[in-house]
């Protein structure tokens, strides 16, 4: 049942005049029809659109905790805590929320204290320092002990880089270690460091 939109008197569904004021009926139906209509083809875009952001917030929220993860590489936001030069030790200083320093970060490369005499395997001796330290890396990368140190320092040459595995007590040590090291590193071989006086 529809009212009459002139009258308010009842009308039967499809009455194209009201029999009570003669106001037409039809055109309201038609109208109300209608807008049922359009509702109808509306409804498929607004559900389309709620998908879209849905799936757009889960997005969202999935790279924001990736990104603040801490269990990846360095992010951006990450980078604010790098390891910066300290002023007395030379190595990596990290910096607290609070601005406090903390204790420099251990390096993955053995240092050879200035006074200590004793045996090693050498592995590269080069001028270039660059090349040098990659290969220190690697060797101390794949569980060796290794290290670098100025040939200057140590009466081991002018001008050299050397990159060394391992610190021994007797010479036969470094000579096993060194026979041990042959076939990755060709050319390796024991050596005594001493401090240069």
């Amino acid at each position: 049942m529809t009212n009459c939109p002139r009258c308010g008197e009842p009308a039967e569904p499809g009455q194209l005049v009201c029999l009570e004021c003669g106001g037409r009926m039809a055109l309201k139906q038609e109208d109300e029809d209608q807008g049922r209509r359009r509702t109808l083809e509306r409804l498929p875009a607004v559900a389309l659109l709620l998908c879209v952001v849905v799936i757009g917030a889960a997005a969202f929220g999935f790279a924001l905790s990736e990104l603040t993860d801490g269990d990846g590489d360095s992010s951006a936001a990450d980078r604010s805590s790098e390891p910066k030069p300290s002023a007395e030790t030379g190595g990596p200083q990290t910096e607290t929320d609070t601005g406090e320093a903390q204790q420099p970060a251990r390096s993955l490369l053995l240092n050879w204290p200035k006074d200590l005499t004793a045996y090693t395997v050498v592995i590269v001796s080069s001028s270039d320092r660059p090349a040098a330290k990659r290969v220190a890396e690697e060797a101390a990368r794949s569980g060796l002990e290794a290290g670098m140190l100025r040939s200057d320092d140590f009466n081991l040459g002018t001008d050299l880089w050397i990159v060394f595995a391992g610190r021994f007590d007797s010479q036969e040590s470094a000579e096993r270690q060194a026979a041990n090291l042959a076939e990755r590193y060709p050319g390796a071989y024991p050596t005594q460091v001493k401090p240069a006086s």
